[in-house]
């Protein structure tokens, strides 16, 4: 089933139930699948044709999940802009896409002037005050009230979007995503979490993040989707409390700082039942304070841009190994593989592949790295991961972050969860530097507790009793805060 197809049921069973909400304004299936309609009858008219990109410069608002089905509805490819990225960066992706049309919010008119657009301006759709004549009022637009469907034809192997890694570690990749994989993933989540059609998901995502999981779960099901403008703890706070929000997907750095804030205010997560934590590694320490202060377990979760989303989890309503990605989700396949490209064994490292049939083909307009990473079917992911005998996969880091200390293997990961155990730290990168005499030796990035001291040699002296020497961070930084993307993930490439 189509995206589309699931929006026409959904308006066709439940029209007056609310799809959106976003602060005062609630948007019912019939309200948001007459929109979407109006949407895509109007860019046929302007001539858009099948297969062609339309560009989001968009916050997360109704108006971009409006913006995403109209141009699915009409046979268009959606591929949202990170509007934080520079103006080179931006136009890297627009010269790579080469969109035929452009939607975009009128607080990021300003951008499209330092940038040489592949589309006139009389192809600029502009919600909000628009600062030039040429360009369409979305207003304008969805006065126009052209309910009916156009008529072309939408099929479930058509690309829907392209979907743009985060780009944490370097130049972001377009996986190509059809509505085929939009569907095999969102049937996958919903059976390993217990979905419902009474669930309410907080969207905390950007839209240039994974935009399908803003709407795609709640559409398959015909549940309710709250966005909100910010990740900030009080805010998503406030946000559950309101509406009764069952179901959050939100990376664990955010999930450490709901734990924070809730040392000092009162908040009611009674409503929440299932929340994920995915985007990065989830240490035990994190998931048990969770636990304690909530009252319930820390879901976390594996996926990626090229799986569409989660592709391993933990089981809503059974063991949660600490430390643990969980297990494979229904339609996928996962092994750990070595550099020949044989299958492991038990709590042997290799990378890890997944085949299925929510898994992208490829990237778009790169072959090179389509080859790289797409081989018989399988996507190799660049995780070194190991499985234990009960099915459980652990990440243990990414192939380009393991270092070589002295000709002794070394991953990140197990020095953070040493380090997160530490009560006065709040949380901590490690990255590998360059160093004449070992090679590489491992660098910590460390945000304290409010309010606290401590001197590098006591995290050190810490180190000593729980680990091998050799992983002891040579080079020790504190700063007030990690960079991270807009969705809560760490950027390395900036450490």
């Amino acid at each position: 089933m189509t995206i589309v197809e699931m929006l026409k049921k959904n308006a066709r069973l439940f029209p007056e139930k609310t799809s959106i909400i976003h602060k005062e304004s609630r948007i019912s299936y019939a309200e948001l699948f007459e929109r979407s309609n109006t949407l895509a009858n109007f860019l046929v008219n302007i001539g858009l044709k099948k297969g062609e990109r339309v560009g989001l410069l968009l916050q997360k608002t109704p108006e971009a999940i409006v913006s995403f089905f109209g141009v699915a509805t009409a046979a268009g490819i959606v591929f949202p802009i990170d509007y934080n990225q520079t103006p080179a960066d931006i136009q890297f992706i627009l010269n790579l896409t080469h969109p035929s049309v452009l939607i975009v919010d009128a607080d990021f008119q300003y951008l499209l002037s330092k940038l040489r657009l592949p589309c006139p301006d009389e192809k600029i759709i502009v919600i909000g005050n628009k600062s030039k004549n040429q360009y369409y009022s979305w207003k304008e637009i969805l006065a126009q009230k052209a309910y009916g469907l156009p008529d072309v034809k939408v099929q479930e192997n058509d690309i829907v979007y392209l979907n743009f890694t985060s780009g944490t570690s370097g130049l972001p990749k377009a996986a190509i995503s059809t509505h085929a994989n939009i569907y095999w993933n969102t049937l996958s989540s919903v059976e390993s979490l217990k979905l419902n059609p009474d669930d309410v998901h907080l969207c905390l995502f950007p839209v240039f993040g994974h935009p399908h999981e803003l709407f795609a779960r709640p559409l398959y099901l015909g549940g309710t989707i709250v966005l909100i403008d910010n990740i900030s703890p009080k805010t998503i706070a406030q946000a559950i409390s309101d509406h009764n929000v069952t179901c959050m997907m939100a990376v664990a750095s955010i999930y450490e700082t709901l734990v924070r804030f809730h040392d000092s205010q009162s908040l009611n997560f009674s409503s929440l039942r299932v929340p994920e934590s995915g985007g990065m590694h989830v240490n035990p320490t994190l998931a048990e304070k969770f636990k304690k202060r909530f009252k319930i377990p820390m879901i976390p979760v594996w996926g990626s841009t090229e799986t569409m989303g989660i592709a391993l989890a933990n089981p809503i309503n059974g063991v949660i190994k600490p430390g643990s990605m969980g297990k494979s989700c229904p339609y996928y396949q996962v092994r750990i593989v070595g550099k020949n490209g044989k299958e492991l064994g038990t709590n042997e490292i290799g990378e890890m592949v997944i085949k299925g049939p929510a898994v992208s083909s490829g990237y778009f307009e790169n072959l090179e790295e389509t080859k790289n990473h797409m081989k018989d079917g399988w996507f190799f992911t660049d995780d070194l991961v190991k499985k234990d005998p009960d099915g459980y996969f652990y990440f243990v880091g990414r192939k380009t972050g393991m270092m070589k200390v002295a000709g002794m293997k070394v991953f990140p990961i197990e020095i953070e969860d040493v380090l997160s155990t530490h009560s006065k730290i709040a949380e901590v990168a490690v990255v590998k530097v360059q160093d004449n005499l070992h090679g590489e030796v491992p660098k910590a990035v460390i945000v304290l507790n409010d309010g606290v001291k401590i001197d590098k040699s006591d995290i050190r002296k810490y180190c000593e009793k729980r680990i091998s020497r050799y992983k002891i961070p040579r080079i020790i930084q504190f700063v007030p805060e990690l960079p991270k993307t807009q969705g809560g993930k760490i950027l390395y490439r900036k450490l």
